[in-house]
């Protein structure tokens, strides 16, 4: 039998580990005193790491160390000792059932943070994973991508990246590989069209500014500003196209949030303040029922009449907006139900550089309404018209939303 005192004994401790931080996940009283080094004391309550636990841990443990066949030897699976222990930390937190809660390894979570500030140095594409396990590109992170002036198009299939086939590598192995220092250059390889061309591109990596607002007048009068989700840069890129906008003699305006998925509370609460006057934007009450208030705190309003135009995509931090808008009156909402996610996450960092993403609290709008499950109802229901769009391009939504604007 092959011997792996080693990496078993990682395997307890990380065991060990996985049950301490789900403490700290019940006791959330200590949890600071943890992050700082120290130490950890429960608030009040039974433990979970009883005796009995720690002995069917030590059981389970004995198991594995004597029975498992280690047969893979590709050393493809990246089954380090780390690894395990990272996957296991995963899995602690999987267990809550909960698809907002995750675990973030150091790298994962640098590239989180990275991504959350709206700039990184890659080759300015975003890339999905398509319905048959394929990575294709859905878009440009800007319109000076480098991948896009090298000729890639969107629905372009990665097929080797600097030589190594993409088949076997999960999202994150994918875009570390693409992602890089400024100045230097990735050779990959695409697949293109039915026939699956291969076309290769050797593109240079640049300082990518992600674009996460665009703006235009859809008339005379009438600004037109889409938002596609609420990162740090968000701010200052929606301020400046009201700016533009309203020197281009903008007299009314519509906000499209659909497909807008969230992002950063404290981004969408800054944006509601250059709409509304002070006052509560949205609040949050935890598990302690502790209340936190996050506040518009500048008087000045946006002084014109607004549509918000919202679907079925949009969740948690669009929809703390739009309640907003809709409570003190502000706007008109119009389109279809929003998403209905009321609860909101944070991230604790740990001291090695990973982290913790936990659901820990509900929003509420200004009035007092938690949306999770329910999301929030149009002043003005209309359904979009696929059909309609696919034949000649009308976009019915923003029509109707035009419409009303124009009304108030």
């Amino acid at each position: 039998m092959k011997e792996k005192p080693g990496f078993w004994g990682g395997v307890v401790t990380g065991l060990l580990l996985s049950l301490t931080a789900l403490l700290i996940i019940f006791f959330g009283g200590s949890v600071h005193n943890f992050l700082l080094g120290r130490g950890f004391t429960p608030s009040g309550g039974d433990s979970l790491l009883t005796s009995e636990v720690k002995e069917k841990i030590s059981i389970i443990n004995n198991y594995i160390d004597y029975y498992y066949l280690d047969y893979q030897e590709d050393n493809k699976s990246g089954d380090t000792p780390e690894d395990r222990a990272e996957g296991i930390y995963k899995g602690l937190v999987a267990s809550l059932n909960d698809k907002y809660s995750d675990y973030y390894t150091a790298k994962e979570y640098s590239r989180l943070t990275e991504s959350n500030k709206g700039s990184f140095e890659g080759i300015g594409v975003t890339i999905i994973q398509n319905e048959k396990g394929f990575f294709e590109i859905s878009g440009f992170a800007s319109e000076d991508s480098a991948a896009k002036a090298a000729g890639v198009e969107i629905g372009d299939i990665f097929y080797m990246v600097d030589g190594v086939y993409v088949s076997g590598m999960d999202m994150s192995d994918l875009v570390d590989k693409v992602r890089g220092r400024k100045g230097t250059s990735v050779d990959v390889v695409m697949l293109r069209g039915e026939d699956m061309e291969q076309i290769e591109f050797t593109i240079p990596r640049q300082k990518v500014e992600a674009i996460t607002v665009s703006s235009n007048m859809l008339d005379s009068e009438t600004g037109y500003i889409l938002i596609g989700t609420f990162e740090s840069i968000t701010v200052e890129q929606f301020e400046s196209a009201l700016s533009s906008l309203k020197n281009q003699g903008m007299k009314r305006l519509i906000i499209d949030l659909r497909g807008n998925g969230g992002g950063m509370v404290d981004s969408a609460v800054k944006i509601a303040d250059d709409i509304i006057s002070t006052g509560v934007v949205t609040y949050t009450l935890d598990s302690r029922g502790s209340r936190r208030d996050y506040n518009a705190e500048t008087p000045e309003e946006l002084g014109l009449p607004l549509v918000v135009l919202v679907d079925s995509s949009s969740a948690s931090a669009s929809e703390l907006f739009t309640g907003a808008i809709k409570d003190y009156g502000s706007g008109t909402v119009v389109g279809t139900a929003t998403f209905g996610k009321g609860i909101v996450q944070n991230i604790y960092p740990l001291s090695d550089g990973s982290a913790i993403k936990l659901t820990n609290s509900r929003y509420y709008t200004p009035k007092g309404i938690n949306i999770q499950g329910t999301g929030i109802e149009p002043d003005v229901m209309v359904e979009f018209d696929a059909d309609l769009y696919q034949k000649d391009g009308t976009d019915n939504q923003l029509e109707k939303a035009l419409e009303v604007v124009k009304s108030l």
